[in-house]
């Protein structure tokens, strides 16, 4: 059966009326969506299909129960945006209204049908779920990543396009490069953000998924986990120094015994894992002046 919808002050506020008609909120993305958008029309759910690139990959059970409890109590109060395909409309925005509505036994759901490409649709979902904070972290990277990728644009341009500075682009499509089980931690709001962040300075995957679960389990805060971080790093880079092939003894006696040789003097070599540094001690000016004689005879 097709239940009576509404609308309210969600309409209103995903089409900026509520700060007169600005959408800068919402970037560029929103403004060419006030220039397509064609009137609030009521589509059957089952014309509509998700939208295999919605940035949003994991939808919260017990949340999605919730909001269809609000539906049947008060209706749809804003609208789906979707936009037209082949074989029926794709959704920009508002999958979980979609899916609480009918859960909600709706039949039919408001709608806002525009034209966008396949970059524009991504670019609309992506903005619509940062500016009411929907995304998990590995969502949003995932989203950004894949906005970089299809519009072709700087971390700059991007970063203005959805309201973000450079940097924040950057580290959150850095999260992308912790192994799966912490994405997934992420995902699910086991760790926060800035606990990933702390992990990617971890140089070994093993030692990232140890930490993260000592982080999970002892409930560590981004700090504690920065300092163990920190330290993990340390220790594999002392470890790296230590084992790096060194220079044969045998070679260092043979260039002792050549620059004593030239210039009558047994330098000092000091080596730094497969380098190192050949020092040249003299005495005075007249010592110096002595070993720049016998070098300039010596070529």
């Amino acid at each position: 059966m097709a239940k009576k919808t509404g609308l309210g002050r969600g309409l209103a506020a995903l089409l900026g009326e509520e700060s007169g008609g600005d959408l800068a909120a919402l970037g560029e993305a929103g403004a060419r969506a006030e220039e397509s958008v064609t009137g609030v029309v009521e589509l059957p759910v089952d014309v509509i299909r998700r939208n295999p690139r919605q940035p949003r990959r994991v939808i919260d059970a017990e949340a999605l129960e919730e909001l269809a409890s609000s539906i049947a109590t008060v209706g749809v109060v804003q609208p789906v945006i979707v936009r037209q395909v082949d074989d029926g409309y794709e959704l920009i925005a508002g999958e979980r209204r979609w899916l609480a509505a009918q859960k909600a036994g709706y039949t039919v759901i408001p709608a806002i049908v525009r034209k966008a490409s396949d970059v524009e649709s991504l670019e609309l979902a992506l903005i619509e779920n940062v500016v009411r904070q929907q995304l998990n972290p590995v969502d949003e990277a995932y989203a950004l990543k894949v906005l970089l990728e299809d519009l072709g644009v700087t971390q700059e341009n991007l970063a203005a396009r959805v309201g973000k500075s450079r940097s924040a682009i950057a580290n959150k499509i850095r999260l992308l490069d912790l192994p799966a089980p912490i994405q997934e931690a992420l995902a699910k709001g086991e760790l926060s953000e800035g606990h990933g962040r702390a992990l990617l300075a971890v140089p070994d995957r093993g030692k990232q998924l140890q930490l993260a679960r000592r982080a999970i389990e002892k409930g560590l805060s981004v700090r504690q986990v920065e300092e163990e971080a920190r330290r993990l790093a340390e220790k594999a880079r002392t470890q790296a120094n230590a084992s790096a092939p060194r220079l044969a003894a045998q070679t260092i006696d043979q260039v002792r015994d050549v620059f004593f040789g030239v210039v009558g003097v047994v330098p000092r070599v000091r080596t730094r894992g497969q380098g190192g540094v050949i020092e040249l001690p003299f005495k005075n000016e007249e010592d110096l002046k002595r070993i720049l004689e016998r070098l300039s005879q010596s070529g």
